[in-house]
């Protein structure tokens, strides 16, 4: 819930609510809030009030019953029981619809103690078992207060071979609505228009933000409110709503409910939504790397038909080979892109797969990460957590002892400590990937593809060919996920209208692990990362590395590689010496293995519809200077998509990036805001056409 009258601590921290006892005068029972001097919901009950104003109001649950997906954008998540009461009257309805996307955005969340503490003691006016363990769970899923968004999955179920996962997902945007809502990317079936009163709260109702819900309204869109206020339903109308008054509820005459009856309907942009006819719904991915995998596994949870092909016999053979990487959240100064972006990833990584880890499903550790800092002084650190706003949970610093402390080493610097960082087997979490893809019996793998051109055929499908032409699979839809080889593909793609080159570079790197009962091994309690990484693997191995070697293309293990590698593990503390060579020195059994990370020019992966080349207007326009104006190579029916340039760190990007490439094929709600989906849309590359 926004307000003008509360700043958060700095420019980026979030000021979490403060729940009081209700004074005289106000509803007495009901969690008040004192900085915005109101209750948070009826004195007639919450989930009474959320089923009559907000499901009720907007049809519900007849509208979504039949729908494969269905979308509501809440303003003012507050404790959590619009979200709660539409969750269970989702579980309720024999002919639910599939998945039920839930976006809500709160300024002031809760902090989990509160949140847990106020669904213990206040008994709900529901079944009180389901609705108890119902809030426990959301309780439990509740996020680290950082601000963007956050993507909570619920209740994933369905039988193996079954089709898509039905579920509930929680996409929870934590800041101030003005920033938050034009962030949105999703086509909305049904509008929660919740928050403190008008005049308490102006900033919730602000109808400049009311007057364009239009842009994320989808055809016979909804929108409920209790509140009947001039100004809300003059917005409303604004927007394309058809608005009316209606019955109240809790001593309330009216409310306001509308239904969107726009008098024109704009076109979809080239970087915006095109939702897909469902006997299209079939993409074909290239390449079963952690990007391609990811893919897989987003694809099918949202009902695609997926044709998953590598030129391997077994998916993650290549930079995904490894018997460990890490994942982690970075600290910038400024908190721009690349540091929102990471820590959304790393929030995503965390929540996929610490489950899986904790269940020795995937091997790994996600008990923290260490990141090294030594350009900051204890004080400097300090002062940037402070003017970030960061919370504990997420992210601490240590000074140096306790640094070496947690890692069990020498350090020779203070570190970042974030909890929600790690290390994963890459192989493992791949195929963890796969098997949620197999279960909903969409995906089907196609081994020992060595796919060397791609085209689109007159029906519309694009089709993979081998060397010789011959053709291995087709789809109206294709996503490239071979890492450094998109390129190439992209470049068959099509005569008539030249793709965009993307920057993609494959850099070399070799990684060194050493025996468990190594004498001068000695593997860290938590990854430490800072040039150079040491991890301890399950088995109790020294894990360290990696060089970084461009237009390098030699497969052999190298021992001048293996030096280097050691020498950055003796300056962390995990090796005993620190040569420069590693003549003379008795190491006993050393190995490593080489790979190579495709990388792009600015270090973000690219996620998104192939982009066409400024030289497709061929003289005939004006090269738009918007990325999401620029053409693509995709229409109505399908399209080619790209997810790649991962680099090193494909841990932390996997998941959210097939999350995000779902959004660009199927059309579910973005997972993080616009300007983050901009910074990783391959499109960033053609906003300055090439010179002539």
């Amino acid at each position: 819930m926004s307000s003008p009258k509360v700043s958060p601590d700095s420019h980026s921290g979030l000021t979490p609510a403060i729940l009081a006892e209700s004074p005289t005068g106000h509803a007495p029972g009901v969690p008040y809030s004192p900085v915005f001097d109101d209750v948070y919901h009826s004195a007639a009950g919450a989930w009474a009030q959320a089923r009559h104003v907000f499901l009720s109001g907007n049809g519900l649950p007849g509208r979504w019953q039949g729908r494969e997906r269905f979308v509501i954008l809440e303003t003012g998540f507050g404790l959590g029981n619009n979200f709660l009461a539409t969750w269970a009257a989702w579980r309720a309805d024999p002919q639910r619809c599939t998945r039920l996307v839930f976006i809500s955005i709160e300024k002031h969340p809760l902090l989990q103690s509160d949140l847990v503490r106020v669904h213990q003691e206040r008994a709900l006016d529901t079944d009180e078992a389901e609705a108890q363990g119902m809030a426990a769970r959301l309780c439990q899923a509740w996020p680290s207060l950082t601000p963007g968004m956050h993507t909570l999955d619920f209740d994933e179920s369905g039988l193996p071979g079954a089709g898509p996962r039905t579920g509930v997902t929680l996409l929870l945007g934590l800041g101030d609505i003005a920033t938050l809502l034009p962030a949105i990317v999703a086509s909305v079936d049904a509008f929660f228009l919740d928050g403190f009163a008008p005049a308490k709260n102006p900033a919730m109702w602000d109808e400049g933000l009311i007057s364009r819900l239009n842009r994320l309204a989808a055809p016979g869109a909804t929108a409920a409110t209790w509140s009947v206020a001039r100004g809300v339903r003059d917005a409303l109308t604004q927007a394309g709503f058809r608005v009316e008054k209606v019955q109240g509820f809790g001593g309330k005459r009216d409310m306001t409910q509308a239904v969107f009856e726009p008098r024109f309907t704009p076109p979809p942009l080239p970087g915006g939504l095109w939702p897909a006819p469902a006997e299209t719904r079939h993409a074909m991915v290239i390449g079963a790397g952690l990007a391609g995998c990811a893919a897989a596994w987003a694809l099918t949870r949202d009902g695609w038909r997926v044709t998953l092909m590598d030129r391997h016999e077994a998916p993650a053979q290549e930079a995904s080979g490894n018997p460990g990487g890490l994942f982690h959240s970075i600290v910038h100064a400024s908190d721009g892109v690349h540091a929102r972006a990471h820590r959304a990833a790393a929030l995503q990584t965390m929540a996929l797969a610490g489950p899986w880890v904790r269940s020795g499903r995937v091997d790994g550790q996600c008990e923290g990460l260490l990141r090294l800092e030594p350009r900051l002084t204890d004080q400097q650190a300090h002062q940037r957590l402070a003017a970030l706003g960061l919370p504990s949970d997420h992210v601490q610093w240590l000074d140096r002892p306790s640094a070496s402390q947690r890692a069990g080493l020498d350090l020779p610097s203070g570190a970042w400590l974030f909890a929600q960082g790690g290390w994963l087997h890459p192989a493992g979490y791949a195929q963890a990937l796969l098997e949620e893809a197999r279960q909903t019996g969409l995906l089907q793998w196609q081994g020992q593809c060595h796919v060397r051109q791609v085209r689109r055929q007159e029906d519309g499908l694009w089709q993979a060919l081998d060397a010789e032409g011959r053709p291995l699979a087709d789809a109206p839809t294709l996503v490239l996920a071979n890492a450094s080889h998109i390129t190439g593909l992209l470049a068959s793609a099509t005569s008539e209208i030249p793709p965009l080159a993307l920057p993609l570079t494959p850099i070399r790197g070799q990684i060194t692990w050493l025996a468990a009962d190594h004498a001068q091994a000695h593997p860290p309690a938590l990854p430490v990362a800072g040039g150079g990484y040491v991890l301890r693997l399950k088995d109790g191995r020294l894990l360290c590395g990696a060089t970084t070697q461009h237009h390098d293309d030699d497969p052999t293990v190298r021992a001048t590689d293996h030096t280097h590698n050691l020498t950055q593990a003796g300056r962390l503390g995990a090796w005993s010496h620190s040569p420069t060579t590693l003549d003379g020195i008795d190491i006993g059994p050393l190995h490593g293995r080489v790979g190579w990370r495709a990388s792009t020019s600015d270090r973000l992966p690219m996620v998104g519809a192939a982009p066409l080349s400024p030289h497709a207007l061929n003289g005939t326009g004006r090269w738009p200077d918007q990325v999401r104006r620029i053409p693509r190579l995709r229409d109505a029916q399908g399209g080619l998509y790209v997810i790649g340039g991962l680099g090193s760190r494909g841990i932390t990007w996997a998941a959210l990036a097939g999350r995000l490439l779902s959004h660009w094929v199927s059309g579910a709600p973005c997972p993080v805001e616009v300007d983050l989906r901009d910074a990783l849309d391959p499109a960033r590359f053609a906003l300055k056409p090439p010179a002539h």
